[in-house]
This record gives C-alpha cells, sequence and structure tokens, in this order.
C-alpha cells in the first residue's frame, strides 16, 4: 500500500481553452491528505467526483451551485497517472487550458513543481462484480481485476483511424510511456458545425490531431499508429478518476464517450454492493 502523495510546491498554467477559445490559467497546489482532488473556481470548490460532472459533450464538466469548470479529464488522467492522489486546482475562467492536446505538457509542469509522499496510506476502490452500461453500439463495463486496467476498442468511419484496440495495465511509469503523448482528435469535415455548437473555438494543429480525407493535417502525422485509441484510454482514465481513489478493476469499453463513461461511474456508485474502499488497516 503506497503513501498519498501531493505536489511539492505550487504550478501555474497558461493557456488557450480548447472550446471556449479564450485565454484561461490554472493554479495547482498541494492538498492535505484525504483531500483528493478540487477545483476552486470564483470561491467555490468543486470536488473531482462523479456526482459533480454536469456535462458530458466533448469533455467533461464539472459543477457546483451554477459554478463549472470544463475539460478537466486529461488533468484529472494525468494525476491519477501519476499516482497523484491531493491536488488542489484553482481555475481562471471555466475551462482548464488545453495545451497540447493530451498529458504530456501537464506532466512537464508538474514535475517542474515536484512531487511529495504523505503520511497517510491511499484507499483504493475496489471493483468486486461486474457492473456494465449499453447504450445502442456503445457499451462499457467495470468488472473485477488486480490493478487498474484498461481496455477500450475504438471503431470510426475513416481509413486512417478505423477499428483500433488497446489493453493497457496501469502502473508506475505506463501513463507518461504508454498514454501522455496521445492527442485529442478529430475530423476536419466536423468543425465547422462543432464551432457553430460553441465547441473547439481553440482547437488548432498545435493542440489537436486533425484527420483530414486523406490522413492527418499535423505536420509529421501521427505519433504511433494506434494514438487514437491511446488518446481515448487517456480519457476513460482521467473519466475513472472520478471514482475518487485508485480503482482495482479493469474499464472494458467498445466505442466509449464520456457520456456513457460517466453513466458506468454513476451506475457503479448506485451499486454499493458492486464494490468496497476498505480501510487503511484492512
Amino acid at each position: 500500500m503506497r503513501p498519498q502523495r501531493t505536489l511539492e510546491n505550487e504550478v501555474e498554467v497558461s493557456g488557450i481553452a480548447l472550446h471556449g477559445g479564450g485565454p484561461v490559467r490554472a493554479l495547482l497546489q498541494p492538498a492535505a491528505p484525504n483531500a483528493g482532488v478540487t477545483f476552486s473556481c470564483g470561491g467555490v470548490t468543486i470536488p473531482a467526483r462523479v456526482e459533480h460532472v454536469v456535462d458530458t459533450q466533448l469533455a467533461t464538466t464539472l459543477g457546483v451551485d451554477g459554478v463549472r469548470v470544463r475539460t478537466v479529464e486529461h488533468l484529472l488522467s494525468t494525476l491519477y497517472g501519476l499516482g497523484l492522489d491531493n491536488v488542489n486546482v484553482v481555475v481562471d475562467g471555466d475551462e482548464l487550458p488545453v495545451l497540447d492536446g493530451c498529458g504530456a505538457e501537464w506532466i512537464a509542469h508538474i514535475q517542474t513543481a515536484g512531487m511529495v509522499e504523505q503520511q497517510a496510506p491511499i484507499q483504493r476502490f475496489i471493483i468486486k462484480k461486474p457492473v456494465e452500461i449499453q447504450d445502442g453500439d456503445r457499451w462499457a463495463r467495470l468488472e473485477p481485476a488486480e490493478t487498474t486496467t484498461l481496455d477500450i476498442t475504438i471503431d470510426f468511419d475513416h481509413p486512417h483511424v478505423g477499428h483500433q484496440h488497446l489493453v493497457l495495465e496501469l502502473g508506475p511509469h505506463t501513463f507518461a510511456a504508454e498514454l501522455a503523448w496521445a492527442r485529442t482528435f478529430g475530423f476536419e469535415h466536423m468543425v465547422p458545425a462543432m464551432q457553430r455548437m460553441g465547441l473547439v473555438r481553440g482547437g488548432s494543429l498545435e493542440n489537436a490531431l486533425v484527420f483530414g480525407a486523406a490522413g492527418p493535417l499535423n505536420e509529421g502525422g501521427l505519433r504511433a499508429p494506434d494514438e487514437p485509441v491511446r488518446h481515448k484510454v487517456l480519457d476513460a482514465l482521467g473519466d475513472l478518476a472520478l471514482l475518487g481513489h485508485p480503482v482495482t478493476g479493469r474499464l472494458v469499453a467498445e466505442r466509449p464517450g464520456h457520456g456513457i463513461i460517466f453513466q458506468l461511474m454513476q451506475a457503479v456508485m448506485s451499486d454499493t454492493e458492486s464494490w468496497v474502499i476498505p480501510s487503511p488497516s484492512a
């Protein structure tokens, strides 16, 4: 049982909001043992927990009392992947900066701040029996396992994406090596409609992998042939973090998006016989 961890120092991160398009800023601060991950916006504290999810359209948005913070999944995934349990994020704006569209820049900022162990052991969220959600051809299941494992399949009607599948067991160095560099992605023909909906206004080839008819528009192309599914695993890990503790279980999902993973997390929390959080002394 490892000790809980937090930041050694605070670190300020500035950038562009992926969906809003304007400048935003986040101050990552150390937090006390058992505080978990929280967001502070306009004097309101928003715990990074399932019960505070208020929107899942192309991003995970958390909110309390009408105050919202959008696009939290990349940071939450990075904190989970690095084993950072207690962090407060003061947000200037209503969205986190998209940075490079993945977790690599978040890791760089966190390394600048440093990490320290705390005088309290982690509490694990242990899955005891499977819980599954289905929505048309999409489905997601959380089932018992010995570690945090993600088993994700995507299927897009595009010759440069298509059907991709990845199974990944999370270890101390897995996130940085296997997921952090995988960028959020989209398709050129869909961008105008999304922008009319008020989405991806801050998107660019600097922070997203964009597929045109002939392939990626980004200079250098794909970072790996299966970069899209790796980003979907990164997203899913960020949503899994909303259970509030490191998870001992296997997340299996077919064609996942934030919506169906959120529905699964809700179903898991409602089925109190499907999980247990043992006391540190157990």
